[in-house]
């Protein structure tokens, strides 16, 4: 997690943490308790707890983000927790102790002025993050107000002091991360085989998931094997205007709606033992009214004659499912004929495109000045090789797939094309030939890659035996206590 976006997190919980089920205020010398000794470190039983709290507060947080439940309360979740706090607290203190063993939490004069800027920095964050969050609606101003930051800065625990440690161990952390990994290298034998490999696995995927090869180059993924069928096409969008556009959205979200009351009364339907969906409802006339704007839903009248023995709930679905279908149908003529008129629209910019295009004109030059493909705009990566596609491209529209694999020859442009967005104006870039990747082409990437992972690898190993070889004391009882 970005420095920043830690310190405004710790901000965001701290009126959580206020509340924290853990720990009881009016204990404070059993929260000074010693749980945890590495060398000359302790870490107390409050710190330890408190850190819990911040991570249980910090997963619910996160959790609910994306709508769901983190329970701070579960046994389990609270065990699992207080191990990794005490795991990461020893660690730490070890790490810590190595680098002042190694002389790495001295600064030079150039670390100093990093640890300068970036406290600096922080520290300002800090203040606005506070200012917006307790201070939004303050009347105070200029010295009043900056002294009020500070001050609430120190009761959150997050005091100038606070900022220039947190950053000055970012910098150590990060010397002593260096120092550990210096002597690693990648081994030609070790590039050659991580290669080979994926080579081998992208061909096996490419053969089964054909589509996914030009997920991968569109997306900036390092590749590693071109399969057969590819070809690269670059194109100018000529886009709907916003006003139609935003007629189409509509229309298209209405016959969403529609489209869902439809499966849902059909699956009803079929739940309360109805065998025949269709019959039943053709026994309900839906009679519609157009609205006077294309975009408002027309009046509808519904008559039906049911059978004696057709259920009250039946009849309702049925009904509902055949008044769903006739606006399904009136919704999608609206947006074809709708969507006809847009197209007539935007036909004399294409024209004009493809006219200048006659003419002579510079294919880039246009789809530089012509474009609404954001992916065409000078400066993307895939208006400099193309897009990568195939007949088996899945994730575009089927009419850009079709009229760009049309195309016969390297350098053929086609006509006005209608899709989903207004007109394509699609040429064919460039084949793709079939084949492994040069390891040339792909040694600087790979390496790197290589070179993090085994560095991590390296530096994780290595802090393990520095934990496993320190004087660590851990009273697990008293926590329990």
């Amino acid at each position: 997690m970005h420095k920043k976006a830690l310190l405004a997190l710790m901000l965001a919980l701290a009126v959580l943490l206020s509340g924290c089920a853990l720990i009881e205020k009016d204990e404070a010398v059993d929260m000074a308790t010693e749980v945890i000794r590495v060398g000359d470190t302790v870490y107390t039983k409050g710190e330890i707890l408190s850190e819990m709290d911040y991570q249980l507060n910090y997963m619910a947080y996160y959790y609910s983000m994306f709508g769901m439940a983190y329970d701070v309360t579960d046994p389990e979740l609270i065990a699992e927790t207080r191990q990794s706090v005490i795991n990461s607290m020893v660690e730490s203190a070890v790490c810590s102790s190595k680098a002042s063993e190694l002389g790495l939490d001295q600064l030079d004069a150039d670390e100093q002025a990093q640890l300068d800027a970036a406290a600096q920095e922080s520290w300002e964050y800090n203040l606005e993050s506070i200012q917006s969050t307790y201070f939004a609606d303050t009347t105070l101003t200029g010295d009043a107000l900056q002294e009020a930051l500070v001050a609430k800065a120190e009761e959150l625990g997050m005091p100038w002091e606070y900022v220039v440690e947190y950053e000055k161990s970012y910098i150590v952390s990060e010397k002593l991360y260096d120092y550990v990994v210096a002597d690693v290298k990648v081994t030609d034998e070790e590039l050659q085989a991580a290669y080979e490999e994926n080579v081998a696995t992208q061909k096996a995927d490419f053969e089964s998931y054909p589509s996914s090869y030009g997920n991968m180059v569109d997306g900036g993924s390092a590749v590693y094997y071109h399969p057969a069928g590819y070809r690269t096409v670059k194109q100018i969008l000529v886009a709907f205007t916003d006003e139609d556009q935003a007629v189409l959205d509509t229309l298209d979200e209405a016959a969403y709606e529609q489209e869902n009351v439809i499966s849902s009364a059909s699956a009803s339907l079929t739940e309360l033992g109805v065998t025949d969906v269709d019959a039943l409802c053709a026994k309900v006339t839906v009679t519609l009214e157009p609205s006077a704007t294309v975009t408002d839903l027309p009046a509808v009248t519904v008559t039906a004659s049911f059978d004696a023995d057709t259920s009250e709930e039946a009849a309702e679905l049925a009904t509902s499912l055949a008044e769903a279908k006739a606006l399904l149908t009136y919704l999608n003529e609206q947006y074809e004929a709708f969507k006809a008129q847009a197209y007539a629209n935007i036909a004399p910019e294409a024209d004009e495109v493809l006219a200048q295009l006659a003419g002579g004109a510079d294919w880039e030059t246009l789809m530089a000045e012509k474009n609404d493909d954001p992916g065409m705009m000078p400066g993307s990566a895939t208006a400099e090789r193309g897009y990568a596609i195939c007949a088996e491209t899945e994730d575009m529209d089927p009419a850009f797939v079709d009229a760009a694999m049309a195309l016969t020859n390297v350098g053929d442009v086609s006509d006005k094309v209608e899709g989903q967005f207004g007109y394509y104006i699609i040429r064919y870039n460039s084949d793709v030939e079939e084949g492994a990747v040069p390891l040339a082409d792909v040694t600087e990437s790979l390496t790197a890659e290589l070179l993090a992972e085994k560095q991590e690898t390296v530096y994780s190993e290595t802090v393990t035996k520095w934990v496993e070889a320190a004087d660590v004391k851990i009273d697990y009882n008293a926590l329990e206590n």
